[in-house]
Parts: structure tokens; sequence; C-alpha cells
């Protein structure tokens, strides 16, 4: 296939991260928007906590992360703007879909659906990214990128917060073909259409030109992939199982909303606008200081900062998930959301930035989508889901989600810190091989621009 030519300015590098950052939003808009109506869908269809977890975590979360290892090799291969557009705009029909369930069953299925569609974003937007920028300015565009996460899930709580609690006082609405709709059936119709416009924005970008392509003997990915993870079976270990266990903490937050709602007695737009607000600040504070701390420590010669931080990250952010669910009032626990945003924004911008320095040049898609199945299956489905099981076959009580979620931050956190230590040394010497390896990136870092590199490379 032929590719679209490097972007004309620098500039343009910039421009491409924000419009994919905008997607990143909409796509967390789309998926966060669910944790705030809780009460009423659960009242609506009769299920559980683990039933429900099901539908922001467990299924959901499958299937996001097992099509991401094809979309992945497609990201490689084929234009990865018109995989996005195609993902973003079947994620958005999707999520206006689930504004026409009535069973449990139809809800899943329409869910399963926006996780099909946003799986497409993430490998696509990393091999995008990396073909953008050199070595110490590719966390910086992660960062950007990365945001989309906390400025999409801050929407959702305060935009959707205001919202549920507007048609909550109109719990039925009449509308064209579809007849008497739940007030949570219009909220999923409301949030999904803006997202087709977006995937028109993303089919105007011209896509940066990648490198040459690779020899045929070269073009055995799981082969490649299983070398180069065998060859460094402790910072695989680090990059995708221990990001994987941190971010079973980082998705238990899908919780949060309703844990105020049930020990507080708030209602929608009081836990939807305090864990907006903190997602809206704290969150993309921790993704700048991210993308600005590890930018800082490369070029100061610390080349394992990407992983280092996010071990630090892991440790530092335990204790604030420990203790939130536990603490007596509201103010206490807003308080103790922002340091839990802050350095929850350190791992979606550090550990991908720290896979695709490392990856060889035509695997980057697939092993970006192979971050994303194990962060998915382990911290995408178990998150949401592990607190949702002690509380029904525990402790059997809804009230008790407090402590559940207490309870598995405890079991979660200091596993994570040591999965993502014990690769550290590998890491660097993956480094110290890819630096030799790789001149003119070599030269961009140092502030030499070559001449085969993209424009926005040497920025």
């Amino acid at each position: 296939m032929t590719n679209a030519n490097a972007p004309a300015t620098p500039r343009y590098g910039w421009y491409v991260t924000a419009v994919l950052m905008v997607a990143y939003t909409f796509s967390f808009l789309d998926r966060q928007i669910l944790n705030l109506m809780v009460g009423p869908i659960k009242a609506d269809l009769a299920i559980t906590d683990t039933q429900f977890a099901m539908l922001t975590g467990g299924a959901f979360g499958i299937f996001y992360t097992v099509m991401g290892l094809p979309i992945g090799w497609l990201a490689d291969r084929v234009s990865r703007k018109k995989l996005i557009a195609g993902g973003i705009a079947l994620w958005s029909l999707m999520t206006m879909l689930c504004g026409t369930a009535r069973t449990f069953p139809a809800l899943l299925f329409t869910r399963i659906g926006v996780g099909v569609g946003e799986a497409t974003l993430s490998p696509s937007a990393y091999s995008m990214l990396s073909d953008s920028f050199d070595r110490s300015r590719l966390p910086r565009a992660m960062s950007l990128y990365a945001i989309g996460i906390y400025i999409g899930a801050g929407t959702a709580m305060m935009l959707g917060g205001s919202i549920v609690e507007a048609i909550h006082r109109t719990p039925d609405v009449v509308l064209p073909i579809l007849g008497a709709t739940r007030s949570w059936h219009l909220v999923f119709l409301v949030v999904g259409a803006p997202g087709l416009l977006v995937s028109l924005w993303m089919l105007t970008l011209r896509e940066p030109a990648r490198r040459p392509a690779l020899s045929e003997s070269d073009r055995s990915a799981p082969a490649a992939i299983w070398a180069l993870l065998r060859r460094y079976p402790l910072m695989a270990i680090s990059l995708f199982l221990g990001s994987a266990v941190l971010s079973v903490l980082s998705s238990m937050d899908a919780w949060y909303p309703e844990l105020f709602i049930r020990k507080l007695g708030w209602d929608a737009a009081q836990t939807g606008h305090v864990n907006g607000v903190t997602s809206l600040t704290a969150g993309p504070l921790g993704m700048l200081a991210a993308g600005w701390l590890s930018s800082r420590m490369i070029a100061r010669g610390r080349s394992d900062a990407c992983l280092r931080l996010t071990a630090w990250s892991a440790a530092l952010a335990t204790v604030p998930a420990i203790a939130m669910p536990l603490l007596p009032n509201g103010f206490a626990m807003g308080l103790m959301l922002l340091p839990l945003k802050f350095l929850g924004g350190f791992t979606p911008v550090l550990i991908p930035a720290a896979i695709q320095i490392v990856a060889p040049d035509r695997l980057r898609g697939q092993l970006g989508a192979l971050f994303l199945f194990t962060t998915g299956v382990v911290g995408v489905t178990l998150g949401p889901v592990l607190p949702a099981l002690i509380n029904d076959f525990v402790l059997h009580d809804e009230h008790a989600l407090g402590l559940s979620l207490s309870v598995s931050a405890l079991a979660v956190g200091p596993l994570a810190v040591l999965l993502l230590s014990i690769g550290l040394k590998e890491y660097r010497r993956r480094l110290a091989e890819v630096s030799a390896d790789d001149t003119p990136r070599a030269n961009a870092i140092s502030g030499t621009a070559d001449a085969s590199l993209p424009l926005a490379q040497t920025i």
C-alpha cells in the first residue's frame, strides 16, 4: 500500500495528536457515561452489581482487548486514519443503540459493539504518533493524546451527572419510532451522536510516512514478537503484565461515582461534579507531568524513565486507593481523588511510550495492541468486576462497596509495584540495543536532523 506523504510542517504532527486526543475523549465519554446510571439501569433491568460490571468491564473489556490484536496487525499495514474513522463511527452508533436496549442481553451486546469500535483507536494512534515524533518527544505527544481519557471521563461525569439528574425528574420520554423511552436510554442517544462528526474529521488527516517496508523474511509478526519477549522476559513482564495489574487499580474508579451515591446518599449531579472535576484537573495534570518528567529524564540520560516513573506512580497511588473508600465524608474522599487521578495519568502515557521506543519499526501497532490486550483482559475487565464479586459473593451487601474497593486495592497495588520493577534492568539493555541500531533517531535526539526522517520527527 502506498502511504501518504509526511506532514509538510512540524506543527502538523501536533495537529494530528490533537485530533487523536479529541477522538480519545469521545471514546471515554461513551465508555464512562454508564457509570453514573448504575441505580436506574440495575432497577429497570433487575441485575446485580456483577452483571453491571460486565457492562462497564467484563464482556466490554474482553471484546475491546481481543479485537485489538487483529486491529494492531491491520494498523501496521493499512490506512490508520481510515481504520480509526471506521471505529469511531461504529462505537458512536453502538452507543446510540444502547439507548434502544430493553433487556440485559441487548444492552450487553451493544456495549460489546462499543468495545469493538474503540479497539481501533489506540493501536493505530500509537503507530501514527511513533512515526511523527522522535524518542525524546514521543512521551509528550503520548501525554497529549492520553489526556483524552480524563477529559472524556470528566465530561461524562459532569455533563452526564447533570443530564441524568435533570431527566430523572421525567423518567419516561416519548420519542418518534422508539415510543416511551426511559431517561437513561436518552442519555446514550445524546452522547453517541457527536462522535459521527469526529469520524468525518479523522478522514481529513494526512498520515505520517511509515519507515521502509520490511523484507518478506521479516514479516512473521507473531514470531518476531515472541522472539523479542523471550529475549527480554522480565522487561515483557513489567511492560505488559505489570501495567495490566496496575490498570486494575485504575479501572476500579468505574465504581467511584456509585460509591458516593451509596455511602453518602448523593445524587447523580453531586457525584458527577466531584468525580468530573477531579478527572478534568488532576488527571490531565498527571499526564502532562508524566510526559514532561519522562522527556526531561530521558534527555538527561535516564533512559528507563518511562518504566521507572510508572513503578513509582504505582507505589504512590496504592495508599490513596486503599484509604479513599473508607474515609468518613465527601470532602475528604474528594480530596483523596486528586492524587489518585493525578497518578493514574502516568500509565496511559508512559507504558505505551516505553513500548514504542523499544519496538521494532513494523511491530509498533501490534505491540501497542498487545499492551491494550493485557491491560484490557486484566485491568478493564477485572477492575470493575473484582469489587463487584467481593460485594455480591463475600460481603453480600451492596452498601459495603467502600470496603470491597479498599480490599481490592490492597491486593492489587503492591503486586503491581513488584511486577513493574523487576524488568528495569532488561529494559535498559534493550534501550541500549535500540540506540546502537537506530542512528536516525539518535541523531534526532541529539539535535542533528536526518533527511530521511519526517519533519515532525525533528522538531
